[in-house]
């Protein structure tokens, strides 16, 4: 009997123990993406565009890149490569992925570290603040292997042509440091 009450005290135990703990912080980088609904401008500078992505809810994006979806992380160019949810090409992605419409927040340790807009390389549009850009050699599909994937870099500001980036576009050069090691540790990242 008094073994008994060892294991209906050992299970009560178990059960509160298991219900302090706190929930798992796995997924601690994404990149969410809204769509025009969700931000309809950022406004003409850098400090009303990142003033807007701080106070927009992250539970309003349309889409997010998570990183089971984040194939690779290519830090000298800061390009991301990403599984294609939608379909095989840009054009089955909704259109705020590639038409200036959609904008986006970088997110690590549930800090907004950057964000801004996310266009294609030969987009027309410009804008003194972040930008995402669907890569021209995606856009051309010139690497049959980018089948089923999307690729996009970030830059600092929109351009005509887009140079790669070397920076990545957090301010806290402990924070990027974070973000590298994550990235690496989870092998994603391409240095």
């Amino acid at each position: 009997m008094r073994w008994l009450s060892y294991c209906w005290m050992l299970i009560v135990l178990f059960g509160c123990t298991q219900a302090d703990q706190k929930p798992s912080t796995a997924q601690r980088f994404a990149i969410y993406i809204f769509d025009q609904d969700a931000v309809p401008g950022l406004g003409p500078t850098a400090d009303t565009a990142w003033q807007i992505l701080q106070a927009v809810p992250l539970e309003q994006a349309a889409f997010t890149v998570t990183e089971e979806l984040l194939l690779s992380y290519h830090w000298q160019t800061q390009t991301i490569t990403f599984t294609n949810p939608w379909g095989q090409t840009d054009r089955d992605a909704p259109s705020y992925m590639w038409n200036g419409g959609g904008s986006f927040v970088v997110v690590y340790n549930r800090q907004r570290l950057f964000g801004g807009k996310v266009v294609s390389a030969i987009s027309p549009r410009r804008f003194d603040y972040p930008a995402m850009a669907l890569s021209n050699d995606y856009i051309l599909m010139e690497n049959p292997e980018l089948q089923g994937k999307l690729v996009y870099s970030f830059h600092p500001k929109s351009a005509v042509m887009y140079p790669p980036q070397s920076q990545f576009l957090a301010d806290d050069p402990a924070v990027v440091e974070a973000v590298k090691n994550h990235l690496r540790q989870l092998g994603k990242l391409v240095e």
